[in-house]
Formats: C-alpha cells, structure tokens, sequence
C-alpha cells in the first residue's frame, strides 16, 4: 500500500501547507483543506495522482482517512 509521501518543506508556504495537510480528521472544513493543501503539492509535482484523487474523495468528508480511500481505490 502506497503511504503519505515524506514532503520537505524548502520554504515558509510549504510549511504551512504542510500544517494544513495534517489538519485532523472530522474537524469541520478539514476534508477541503486537506485537499488544498495536497493540490498545492501536486502542482509541484511532490504529490501524485493517486494520492490527489484520494483527497479530493475525502474533501467533502471531514472523518474520511485519506490512506484508507488510497488502500481501497488500489484493490480495483
């Protein structure tokens, strides 16, 4: 099973889209901020499309883990 990628933060907007990114589950709004956050680092191509389609399944999804759509979406 693919896991969430080890991003390095090369500057101060990645680090706070890295914070964004772990905005926990079920926190009202943290579905669509978590998936802003990981179209930020796709767009730099530090995120693939796999895991981008994974965030935009759970954007609306505020309880919805992220590595459990990933896992399920790989057995297809």
């Amino acid at each position: 099973m693919k896991a969430l990628p080890q991003i390095r933060a090369v500057c101060d907007e990645d680090e706070r889209q890295l914070a964004l990114l772990a905005t926990p589950l079920g926190r009202a709004g943290s579905g669509m901020t978590r998936y802003a956050a990981a179209m930020y680092f796709h767009r730099s191509g530090r995120l693939d499309d796999d895991l981008l389609e994974a965030y935009r399944i759970c954007c609306k999804l505020d309880h919805e883990d992220v590595l459990a759509v990933l896992k399920s979406r790989e057995k297809s």
